[in-house]
C-alpha cells in the first residue's frame, strides 16, 4: 500500500515538472518571437541593412585602374594621354581595359614606354577602348556577335557574348568579346562610381583601311607585293567588308618564294586561288566562330568553324577547322580526294590577329595555303575561266 502511495506522489511530481517545463518553453518561445520581430522591424528601418541601396564607396574609373596592379600599364597610358580627368567625371562610361600582358605582347613593358609614343595617337587609341554609356554583359544578347556600340572616337565596336552550359556537369561559359579581345567572367562587370569596367586580353586595334594595316606591318610586305602583282591591292581600300588572312614574310620564305619571284609572276598563268584564298567577302573576328560554334557536317574538315568557296576558283574552299587551334585550310571538292585538305596553316600569335579596319578585319597566318606550282593552269579552258 505504501509503495502505491509513493508511486502516485512520484507521478504527480513528474507531471508538475512537465507542465512547468512546457510553460518555460512557451515563455522562451514568446520572448524569442518578440525579440526577432523587434530586430526585424528595426532592420527594415535601418538603411545600412538595405541591400538595394547603392553604395557611395565605388571607385571611379581612374582610381580603380590605378589601384589594380594588373592594369598598371593601362593606368600609365591614361596618365600619359591626359585622360585621367575625363575618367573622373560623372560619365557614365564603359571601359575595356587591356591587362598588362596585353601591352607586353606589343612590346610595352614599362610605364615610360608610353612617353615615346605620339601623344595624340595614344589618346585616340585609348578613347577607342571607352564607350560613353554603361554596358554590362546582361545588356548584350547571349550567344550573338556583331552587336555594335559607338565608342568615344565615334567608331563602332563589335561586341559578342557567349553564354552557355553544354551539359549539367559542364562549366558555365560567360565570355564577352570586343573586337575579338576576350573578357572572362571573373574580369567582367566591375561596377564603378561612374560606369563599368571589363578587363580584356588584347589591346584593341583600329586602322582606317586594310591597306593601312598591311602597310604599317613590315611582316606582311611580301603578301602586299603579291596582292599588288595580282591586281587585288585596290580592293583593300574599298568600303565593302573583307576579311583577310595574311601570310607573313616567313611563310613565303619557307616556301622558297622571294620578292623577285613575286615581281616576275604572271597572274594569267595561275588559278585565282593563289591569292583569292586569303580574301573573303565578309567581316569576322576569330572569336565569332567560338560564339557560334561549328558548322553542320561530319569529320575533321566536314564540320568546320568556317567554310566558303574561293571566288573565281569555286571548286576550292577555304575553311577554318574545328580543332582547338582553329587551323585555316584549303580543300578541293572534287575527285580524286574530295574534302581532303591540300594545305593547312596556323594563325600567328593572338595580338597579330583581329586587326580591325573600317572596311574589314585582318588575321596573320604562318604558312601559304597555295603554292604557285599547285595553282598553275593546265589547259586553255581553265585559262579562259581565269580571265573572266
Amino acid at each position: 500500500m505504501k509503495l502505491d502511495i509513493l508511486a502516485m506522489r512520484y507521478n504527480r511530481l513528474a507531471s508538475c515538472k512537465k507542465r512547468e517545463g512546457r510553460r518555460m518553453s512557451a515563455k522562451i518561445t514568446l520572448l524569442f518571437t518578440l525579440f526577432f520581430n523587434l530586430f526585424f522591424f528595426n532592420a527594415c528601418n535601418n538603411k545600412d541593412l538595405d541591400l538595394y541601396v547603392e553604395s557611395d564607396d565605388y571607385s571611379n574609373a581612374v582610381d580603380f585602374v590605378g589601384n589594380n596592379y594588373n592594369l598598371s600599364l593601362f593606368s600609365a597610358a591614361l596618365k600619359q594621354a591626359g585622360l585621367e580627368e575625363l575618367l573622373k567625371e560623372e560619365g557614365p562610361y564603359t571601359v575595356f581595359a587591356p591587362d598588362n600582358q596585353a601591352f607586353n605582347d606589343l612590346g610595352i613593358v614599362r610605364a615610360s614606354d608610353f612617353a615615346a609614343m605620339n601623344q595624340d595617337s595614344l589618346r585616340q587609341a585609348l578613347l577607342y577602348h571607352i564607350l560613353p554609356r554603361r554596358l554590362y554583359t546582361a545588356d548584350v544578347p547571349a550567344n550573338t556577335i556583331d552587336n555594335k556600340y559607338l565608342n568615344m572616337m565615334d567608331k563602332e565596336l563589335f561586341i559578342g557574348y557567349q553564354y552557355r552550359k553544354d551539359c549539367a556537369e559542364c562549366v558555365l561559359v560567360s565570355d564577352l568579346y570586343v573586337n575579338g579581345s576576350k573578357s572572362v567572367s571573373t574580369s567582367q562587370n566591375v561596377v564603378l562610381a561612374n560606369g563599368v569596367l571589363h578587363m580584356v586580353d588584347k589591346v584593341l586595334k583600329y586602322y582606317p583601311s586594310l591597306q593601312d594595316v598591311i602597310m604599317t606591318k613590315p611582316e606582311f610586305s611580301l603578301f602586299m607585293a603579291l596582292l599588288k602583282r595580282t591586281g587585288s591591292w585596290d580592293r583593300l581600300a574599298q568600303p565593302a567588308f573583307t576579311t583577310v588572312f595574311a601570310p607573313n614574310n616567313e611563310a613565303f620564305e619557307k616556301a622558297g618564294i622571294t620578292a623577285d619571284d613575286i615581281a616576275n609572276l604572271d597572274p594569267s598563268k595561275y588559278g585565282k586561288r593563289l591569292w583569292q584564298v586569303y580574301l573573303l567577302n565578309n567581316h569576322f573576328f576569330l572569336s565569332d566562330m567560338t560564339v557560334y560554334g561549328q558548322m553542320s557536317g561530319s569529320g575533321y574538315y566536314g564540320g568546320p568553324f568556317y567554310r566558303t568557296s574561293i571566288i573565281g576558283d569555286e571548286g576550292y574552299y577555304f575553311g577554318i577547322s574545328s580543332n582547338t587551334p582553329m587551323e585555316p585550310f584549303i580543300i578541293h571538292s572534287q575527285a580524286p580526294e574530295p574534302n581532303t585538305p591540300l594545305r593547312i596553316s596556323s594563325f600567328l600569335l593572338g595580338y597579330q590577329t583581329d586587326y580591325k579596319a573600317e572596311n574589314g578585319v585582318l588575321h596573320g597566318i604562318g604558312a601559304l595555303l597555295v603554292l604557285p606550282e599547285e595553282a598553275l593552269i593546265k589547259d586553255e579552258t581553265n585559262a579562259k575561266n581565269n580571265e573572266k
